[in-house]
Formats: C-alpha cells, sequence, structure tokens
C-alpha cells in the first residue's frame, strides 16, 4: 500500500478518522460505505469543522434567545 491509499488501515483513526498529512486532499471518499470524510491531517479540516460548529452553536443559541439581533 502506498501512502496516499485510502485503504491503508494506518492512515484511519479507530476505523472512522482519515489522517494522513501527506496527502494534499481536504476531503476523501469514506473506506467503508457511501460519503465522504475529512482528511484531519489536513489544516484546513479544522477550521472547516471548527466554523461547522460555530454555526450550529451560534444557531442554537439563537433559537433558544440567548442571542438576540
Amino acid at each position: 500500500m502506498n501512502e496516499f491509499d485510502k485503504d491503508n488501515y494506518e492512515l484511519w483513526k479507530w476505523g472512522i478518522f482519515y489522517y494522513n498529512p501527506k496527502d494534499p486532499k481536504l476531503i476523501v471518499s469514506k473506506r467503508i460505505g457511501l460519503g465522504w470524510t475529512f482528511n484531519f491531517g489536513h489544516r484546513v479540516s479544522f477550521v472547516v469543522i471548527g466554523l461547522i460548529l460555530a454555526i450550529v452553536a451560534g444557531d442554537l443559541l439563537f433559537s433558544l434567545g440567548v442571542i438576540k439581533l
């Protein structure tokens, strides 16, 4: 197996998180089943996940009335 082979078990943490800092792809196809996942070895993936969490948290706080516009 080469260093970019998505079926390489050493690149999957706990079997579900793809982590390969040498792979330039931000989003890769899942090892099993349909869909996509982030390459958590890519620095931008943490920024994207953080933005998604911030949007969800902001929406939750807005819907609970903690944040008012």
